[in-house]
This record gives structure tokens, sequence and C-alpha cells, in this order.
């Protein structure tokens, strides 16, 4: 059976991100050290930058989420700024998740490898290990867009023409009605047509 462990301990904690790729990265951390120092540490270990809003998860082995500790909890037992990491992982059994960005969803399993005494002259956190490369930060931009209900541009697909006409929505009676107000004045739009009702009997 796992025994507890001192508070001043460094955990080897692997933290695993949920993605198709083995990506993960193995840091060494004090467990008495913040949670919002554990935070930091992944976003680094992970080549991402801070900014967002996150939250650690107390887990198990089947990686379901309790207890939570998050940023947003300011002075509150669930405060990231002040709870320890030991309050997530106690033993060799303890199971954690951290999620960042909650649009995005990024979702990390964290478990631990070993628990050592403290290097001298060494700092921690420090990344110890790292496997895999992981995506973009904005890599889930385009399904954030289509779960909006927003289309993205296809490839090619020029967003501004830079030659003041108006660009074509795909609708084909739209589209008709874009190219009869070429034409008159010198940025295609006749000024008797300068507002949108026209376009609203359309749409």
């Amino acid at each position: 059976m796992a025994s507890e462990i001192n508070s001043t301990k460094i955990a080897k904690l692997r933290v695993i991100l949920d993605t198709e790729q083995d990506v993960y990265r193995d840091i060494e951390i004090s467990t008495d050290s913040t949670l919002l120092h554990f935070h930091n540490a992944i976003l680094d270990a992970f080549g991402w930058s801070p900014g967002e809003m996150a939250s650690f998860f107390e887990s198990d082995e089947n990686w379901d989420k309790g207890k939570e500790y998050s940023l947003m909890d300011i002075g509150g037992e669930g405060d990231m700024t002040v709870i320890q990491v030991d309050a997530i992982i106690q033993n060799t059994d303890s199971r954690a998740v951290y999620v960042y960005d909650f649009l995005r969803m990024w979702c990390f399993f964290i478990e631990p490898v070993s628990f050592d005494e403290a290097v001298p002259n060494i700092e921690y956190p420090q990344l110890c290990f790292e496997s895999g490369t992981p995506p973009s930060f904005d890599s889930k931009d385009g399904d954030l867009a289509e779960g909006m209900g927003f289309e993205m541009p296809e490839e090619g697909y020029a967003m501004d023409s830079g030659d003041g006409k108006p660009e074509k929505t795909g609708d084909p009676e739209i589209d008709a009605y874009l190219e009869e107000q070429e034409g008159g004045d010198d940025d295609g739009w006749r000024e008797d047509h300068a507002s949108l009702d026209g376009l609203d009997e359309l749409m």
C-alpha cells in the first residue's frame, strides 16, 4: 500500500496531454508548492502562454473529476493560488486532471512517477523529461467555430479583395444584388443603395 508523503518531498509528476499523439512531460515540483506554480510549470513545459482560466481536479484511476481547485476561487478552499500540490497528489496512487482554457478545453492527466528528496542547488519546479510535440494552442479553433455555427473560410477564399468591391457571400440572390451595385461610384456602391434595406428583403 502506498504510504503518505512528507509535504517537503519532491514529486516527479507525469503530465499527459489528452490528444491523439503521445505527448507528455515529466515535471519535478515540491509538494508544498502551490497549484498556481504547478499550473505555470505545465504551461511552460508545453510551450503555451498563460492568460486563460484553468482548474485542477482530484481524480482516480478512471480519470473522473472530483474536487476542483480553480484560479477563480480567490481566497476559498479551492483557490489554486494558495492550495498546495499535495492537496491533489498525496501518494503514488493519486491522480489528478488539469484543464486549461474553458473554451478550448485542453485536458491533461496527471500521475506521479516518484517521490524523492530535494537535490541541493536545484530550482523547482523543473522539466526533467519530455516526449512528443504538443499541438499549437489554437489548433482547436476550427472545431470551436464549427461548434458555434460559424463556417471557416475555405482555403484560397479571399476575405478582402482590396479593391473596395463587395466579396461573394455564397448566396446567389445576395451575390446578384451586390453585383448590381457595382459600377456606380468609385468604390463600387451607388449612393442610393448605401443602406442595407435591399439586403434585408433578401435575407
